[in-house]
C-alpha cells in the first residue's frame, strides 16, 4: 500500500501524463492548482496561476506574496526574462548559470534550490545548467499548467503496474512475473537468447532493456556508458500519527533535509493519519540512524503541518535508496547511452538513458517511446 518514495508529476510531463492516459489511470493523479513552498523563517510562497497571458500567468503570485523582498522579484524576474535568450556554457552548474543572469543568490537558494532538488535530485552547485534551465522554462513560462504538480493518490501498483498490465493483456502480450534474467547469451553481434533463473531459455526477434546500467553488467552485458554515470539517494520516512490536519495535502520546505511532506490519510482511507516525508540529495543524511531521520521528518512535518507538534507518533518507516536516480551534472550527459546498442537486438530503455530529461517519470516514458521507434526502425 506505501510507496518507497512519493512520485509526483509536473504540469509540464506530457509524455508521462500520456502514457498514464493510455492505460487509463490519470484520473487517479490530483494535479494541485497551486504548489506551497514554506521557508525557514516560517513565510509562505503560494505559486498560483492568474487570468494573464503565459508566461505572466503566476507572476501576481509571486508579487503578493512577503516570502521574497522587493528586490529578490525583481531579481527573479530578470532571470527569467533571460532564460529564453542566454543559454548555459559548457560544464556550467545551475548555480553559475543563474548568477550570470543576476538572480540573486537568495533567490536561488530559497526558490530554485527547493525546486533542482525535489525535480533533479541535485542541488544548484553540482546540477547541470542546461537541466535546470530546461526546468525552470517549463514550469514557470512556457505554459499555463507546467507548474502543476500532479499527486498520485494510490500507490504505483495501481497507478502503473496494474492498469499496463490489464493494456497489455488485452492486446495478447505475455507478462512474466517474478522473472530474472540470469544471463543475455550474444553470439557476435547480436543477442541468440535469454536465459532465465529457472533454467528456460527464450528467444526473441529483438530485446528492449529496461533496467538499471549495473543489472545490464549483472546479465554479463557491458554497461554502455552506465557505469561512468554518479548516483545520488533518496530518503522517504512514513510517519503514522494519531492526529493530523485534513486540510493539508502537501508542501515544499526549503531549507530542510526532507524538503517535501505530503498527506496520504485520505488516500488510503486509514482510521490515523500517514505522512510521508521525502528527502532528496540526500547524501549528508542517509547513513544516518532511523531515529535522527524520523526527527528530521518530523521537523520538516510540523512546519508543513503545525497540528502535528500536537499528535503521537504512532510508527514510523523508513526507506533508504543509495542509489534513486543519475547525477545531473553537466558530465552526466555524455554518460547517458542512446536506444541504440553495439549488439543489433538488444535496444535501451530507462530515464538513465540519453533523453533531454532528468531521471524522471518523463525521462522513463520517453526512453520507452525512442526504444520502441529504434526497435521498428531496425
Amino acid at each position: 500500500m506505501l510507496d518507497n518514495c512519493q512520485h509526483v508529476l509536473l504540469g509540464c510531463c506530457d509524455a508521462a501524463a500520456g502514457f498514464l492516459e493510455k492505460i487509463g489511470s490519470i484520473g487517479r493523479v490530483r494535479f494541485q492548482d497551486s504548489i506551497t513552498i514554506i521557508g525557514s523563517d516560517e513565510r509562505v510562497l503560494r505559486v498560483k496561476d492568474s487570468p494573464l497571458p503565459v508566461p505572466l500567468h503566476l507572476v501576481p503570485s509571486i508579487v503578493a506574496t512577503n516570502y521574497l523582498s522587493v528586490r529578490e522579484k525583481i531579481g527573479l524576474a530578470r532571470a527569467l526574462t533571460a532564460l529564453s535568450s542566454h543559454e548555459p556554457g559548457e560544464n556550467c552548474s545551475a548555480r553559475e548559470y543563474l548568477q550570470s543572469l543576476s538572480c540573486p543568490d537568495s533567490v536561488i537558494k530559497r526558490l530554485v534550490e527547493p525546486i533542482t532538488i525535489s525535480a533533479l535530485n541535485e542541488c544548484a552547485a553540482s546540477a547541470s545548467a542546461e537541466s535546470v534551465r530546461m526546468l525552470l522554462l517549463k514550469v514557470f513560462m512556457e505554459s499555463r499548467d507546467g507548474y502543476r504538480l500532479g499527486v498520485p493518490s494510490a500507490p504505483l501498483t495501481e497507478i502503473v503496474e496494474a492498469p499496463a498490465l490489464r493494456y497489455l493483456t488485452k492486446r495478447g502480450c505475455k507478462t512474466r512475473l517474478e522473472t530474472k534474467v540470469a544471463r543475455v547469451n550474444t553470439s557476435g553481434k547480436r543477442v541468440r537468447s535469454l536465459t532465465l533463473n529457472s533454467g528456460k531459455t527464450i528467444s526473441s526477434d529483438a530485446y528492449v532493456m529496461a533496467v538499471p546500467p549495473w543489472s545490464l553488467e549483472q546479465m554479463g552485458l557491458e554497461q554502455f556508458g552506465g557505469d561512468r554515470l554518479h548516483w545520488r539517494p533518496i530518503v522517504g520516512v512514513h510517519l503514522f500519527l494519531d492526529y493530523i490536519d485534513p486540510d493539508f495535502d502537501c508542501a515544499c520546505i526549503a531549507g530542510e533535509p526532507f524538503g517535501w511532506v505530503f498527506n496520504k490519510t485520505n488516500d488510503f482511507g486509514l482510521e490515523f493519519a500517514c505522512l510521508h516525508a521525502v528527502a532528496s540529495a540526500a547524501d549528508n543524511i542517509v547513513g544516518r540512524s532511523k531515529r535522527e531521520l524520523v526527527e528530521l521528518a518530523l521537523r520538516a512535518a510540523k512546519k508543513a503541518s503545525p497540528p502535528v507538534s500536537k499528535s503521537i507518533l504512532k510508527r514510523a518507516l523508513v526507506y533508504r535508496a543509495p542509489r534513486a536516480t543519475f547525477s545531473t551534472t553537466a558530465s552526466s550527459k555524455s554518460a547517458r547511452p542512446g536506444n541504440i546498442t553495439p549488439l543489433s537486438n538488444i535496444f535501451l530503455a530507462g530515464d538513465w538513458t540519453d533523453t533531454p530529461w532528468p531521471a524522471t517519470i518523463e525521462s522513463a516514458v520517453r526512453s520507452g517511446r525512442a526504444a520502441a521507434q529504434a526497435v521498428i526502425d531496425s
